[in-house]
């Protein structure tokens, strides 16, 4: 009986329609590219992840620092997770909080999943720290870098 029931159960698997990856459409890589650009980026990896129902880029070129990034972006073209690299602007206020908590330096990015600036390696006095910072840059967490 219980043979019959494994046999049953994986013949239904092999049934059902596998749910995977789909190349993006012309329209959809031209609404992801606007959505890149508009931060600094351009990707050309795309795809429609039909099991989350997300637009997938990969190996995104951010800036001119050669790093590569990640996005998903919803079916709005939003990005809805990944990290950047910080433009001069949001750098420029970002040390401005710094230097007002007597700190410096420390790389920076934007989380898009947590919507908040992500400073790592930060000097404040003799030690490191890690400060995140909110999207109006209020300081939502100063921790001892390990």
């Amino acid at each position: 009986m219980r043979t019959a029931i494994l046999s049953a159960t994986a013949l239904a698997m092999m049934c059902l329609p596998a749910l995977a990856d789909r190349p993006v459409t012309e329209a959809e890589r031209e609404k992801i590219n606007a959505a890149l650009a508009a931060i600094g980026c351009h990707a050309t990896d795309l795809e429609f992840d039909t099991g989350d129902n997300r637009y997938e880029v990969d190996d995104a070129r951010c800036g001119d620092d050669g790093k590569t990034y990640d996005f998903e972006l919803n079916t709005d073209f939003v990005i809805v997770d990944g990290e950047r690299p910080v433009n001069a602007e949001e750098r420029a206020r970002i040390d401005a909080v710094l230097t007002a908590e007597g700190c410096s330096g420390g790389i920076a990015e934007f989380d898009y999943d947590d919507n908040r600036y992500e400073v790592d390696n930060v000097v404040c006095g003799q030690s490191l720290y890690e400060i995140d910072l909110d999207t109006d840059f209020q300081i939502l967490r100063k921790k001892l870098d390990d």
